[in-house]
């Protein structure tokens, strides 16, 4: 099976409240050689405020924010999904990728009305190449390099450790550098740690996790806890009734036995006690499992014999009330999730209903004028609020002249918003943190930022002049 390797550069961190600037992609045969490559940009969002240090990170510059020669952030989320779905079916990968790109290009996609869940679905499957590294260093540390950070601790950042395990990365945080520095990477873990590459390979789905997990009494889950690779002998309890993507295990240091005997209250006092006695696993997102042999006395659980382990996990396959009882004992002390007010936060809120999604593909096989009469007809509301945004964003002269005055007048105090709480980065504060970093900047990096400076004083005063605030100081 083919590879997609890709990476994201965003306006900030914030996976709901920033945008991608740039995505890189490179295909790749099963013996990761490239095939095919594809980068795009896209213009800054006019609700988005770019972090000052991202900016830095990036390299961007603020005539790249704003230049009209780029494509807009709904033409680029189109084009890259027509450019995935033709190399699919794959195996996409990055690096970090399933905690932070994947959302981003996830959340990129519910905002331009497009599928989400391109990556692991129509018969392609994810890896992230930062576990395997981490357990790389744990299992199969020989022949590679591992560099040290500030805190004499293994630094697992991408531009400090491709570079030091022979990779040019004179272009790091350029989104196509970064996927060249994964396939880097990918290629060394293969060759120096075929057990770990094999294993995140033969797990890599839902339905082959699924599988196995299923098959397998006592087995090895490796957790990653602040960049350390923590094994344990667990045994499968069962997946969680809410989400079919999460399976609780138990970590088979506890004894069936006298789990079995506590009470409600004890159980549900001893859950939280830690190590936690049940964790859980999310089989669509690539975990990793690695045979007993490999792991050995690194395991948690192993130094009590495994004979003994086998003994347990057998004990809880066969009690199916103890297994109940320790899944219903942990959803219950999660706290309910409340549902956020912000669009950008409801993409989780269902599947649409068949008549809308027969209007988000006239939605997309349409011109402007007709998707703004399509924007009404949708009976989400989501999807209402999403496609009157694409309309404002990329033809806003379509729109009446009311609707049209109320989207700016609402960008303008969004990113205006001053001493309350916001999510999202607003002009103030960009501002703020922009003079701090100015201040302790080495001079040849100083006039890129002064130029983001400028810009933001400069869209500070336009959003002022437009909600009618005096200006301070």
């Amino acid at each position: 099976m083919a590879f997609v390797f890709y990476d994201i550069e965003s306006t900030g961190a914030d996976r709901s409240f920033d945008q991608i600037l740039q995505f890189a992609a490179v295909l790749t045969d099963d013996d990761l050689n490239v095939v095919d490559t594809f980068e795009i940009r896209s213009r800054l969002l006019p609700h988005i405020v770019p972090s000052p240090v991202a900016m830095l990170v990036t390299g961007v510059r603020v005539e790249q924010l704003f230049d009209p020669a780029l494509p807009s952030h709904f033409e680029m989320c189109r084009r890259i999904h027509e450019v995935m779905n033709s190399w699919s079916p794959a195996t996409v990968v990055g690096y970090n990728s399933i905690s932070f790109d994947e959302e981003m290009l996830r959340r990129a996609f519910y905002g331009s009305l497009l599928p989400i869940y391109l990556t692991n679905t129509g018969g392609n499957s994810r890896l992230d190449i930062l576990p395997l590294m981490i357990a790389t260093h744990a299992f199969a540390p020989d022949g590679l390099h591992w560099p040290v950070n500030e805190k004499a601790r293994v630094s697992f950042k991408l531009d400090r450790l491709a570079p030091v395990n022979g990779f040019n990365h004179s272009d790091a945080h350029d989104a196509l550098a970064d996927v060249h520095a994964t396939i880097h990477l990918a290629r060394l873990v293969r060759a120096h740690a075929p057990v770990i590459w094999q294993s995140a390979m033969a797990y890599r789905t839902k339905a082959l996790a699924t599988e196995y997990v299923e098959d397998q009494s006592a087995f090895v889950a490796t957790l990653l806890r602040f960049g350390r690779c923590v094994p344990s002998l667990v045994t499968a309890l069962g997946i969680n009734p809410g989400n079919s993507g999460e399976l609780f295990t138990l970590d088979l240091r506890q004894d069936p036995a006298l789990l079995a005997a506590m009470t409600a209250e004890e159980l549900s006092a001893h859950i939280k006690t830690k190590p936690r006695p049940v964790s859980s696993l999310k089989l669509n997102a690539c975990p990793l499992f690695l045979p007993i042999e490999v792991a050995g006395p690194k395991a948690a659980g192993y130094e009590i014999g495994l004979d003994e382990i086998a003994r347990r996990a057998e004990q809880v396959r066969a009690d199916e009330g103890l297994r109940k009882r320790l899944i219903e004992t942990v959803v219950s002390s999660r706290a309910p999730f409340p549902e956020s007010p912000h669009l950008e936060e409801q993409i989780y809120g269902g599947f649409y209903s068949p008549g809308d999604q027969y209007l988000i593909d006239e939605f997309h096989r349409a011109e402007w004028p007709q998707r703004l009469s399509i924007s009404g007809q949708f009976d989400d509301p989501r999807l209402r609020g999403l496609s009157r945004r694409l309309i404002y964003f990329d033809a806003p002269y379509i729109m009446p002249d009311t609707m049209r005055n109320q989207y700016t007048r609402a960008v303008a105090e969004r990113i205006h918003a001053r001493r309350e709480a916001t999510r999202w980065v607003t002009l103030e504060q960009a501002i703020e943190d922009g003079e701090a970093l100015l201040a302790n900047l080495e001079p040849a990096h100083r006039p890129r930022l002064g130029e983001h400076l400028t810009r933001l004083k400069a869209w500070r005063e336009e959003a002022r002049q437009l909600l009618g605030v005096p200006g301070v100081g």
